[in-house]
């Protein structure tokens, strides 16, 4: 005999946003706002999330809607930034700039969460996402800019200030409830460290360790998240 499961109103929650963002993506393609429209769009809504539904994802934080509203309104702000700050530097009559491979954590506990940041910093110019540590948190981005340390820095502020945004909207502690389903990725098969943090023509460069790196720190509840490793050409 199945045990009967409890409602849960996060996961009805979820279905329901789901639901009104199809009917929304509906009135688009129409092009028309009606209420036969927006009916129309509602039950061939929820007819594709009866008929095609989607693995479930486990729902444990909670939507926080003005601190959502600050996210997309702050990452909209790095977007434009970043944009200036690469066209000034393809333009600027100085040297190119140095780029290199910077790991950073993301203290993201929901795989569905770190997936929305990495792809909110792939979006912003100047870097790009070349992997992501699941099990200790960390993502290697491939930065334009590290030739300075003023440059390395503000790599460091934007990349936990992202954090801080998706925590604040998705992963407040006191919203925070663990789901029995919880998804937890296996362990990162990739490449060592040692061997994974410099791609291209900047992996003959020489080798910095963890104990000789100067990149700053990067403050967290973790210990080993303080350590922040640097590689470029010199």
């Amino acid at each position: 005999m199945s045990r009967k499961q409890k409602f849960n109103w996060r996961v009805a929650g979820s279905r329901f946003f789901m639901a009104l963002w199809l009917t929304f993506a509906w009135v688009l393609l129409w092009g028309t706002l009606d209420v036969g429209t927006i009916a129309a769009g509602f039950l061939v809504a929820v007819g594709i999330m009866l008929v095609l539904p989607l693995p479930r994802v486990p729902v444990e934080g909670l939507v926080r809607p003005i601190s959502t509203l600050w996210l997309i309104i702050m990452v909209g702000y790095l977007l434009v930034r970043s944009s200036l700050i690469v066209a000034w530097q393809s333009i600027r009559p100085q040297a190119p700039p140095v780029p290199a491979v910077l790991r950073a954590p993301m203290r993201l506990r929901s795989d569905f969460t770190l997936a929305l940041a990495v792809n909110s910093l792939n979006l912003m110019p100047g870097g790009i996402v070349v992997r992501v540590d699941p099990v200790a948190r960390y993502v290697y981005i491939h930065v334009l800019d590290t030739g300075t340390e003023k440059a390395v820095e503000a790599f460091y502020r934007q990349t936990a200030q992202v954090e801080r945004l998706f925590q604040r909207a998705f992963e407040r502690p006191e919203d925070w409830r663990e789901n029995p389903e919880h998804y937890t990725a296996p362990p990162d098969s990739g490449p060592d460290d040692d061997n994974s943090q410099v791609v291209g023509p900047q992996a003959d460069a020489p080798k910095t360790t963890a104990s000789q790196s100067t990149a700053p720190r990067v403050d967290g509840p973790r210990d080993d998240s303080s350590e922040a490793e640097k590689e470029a050409r010199s």
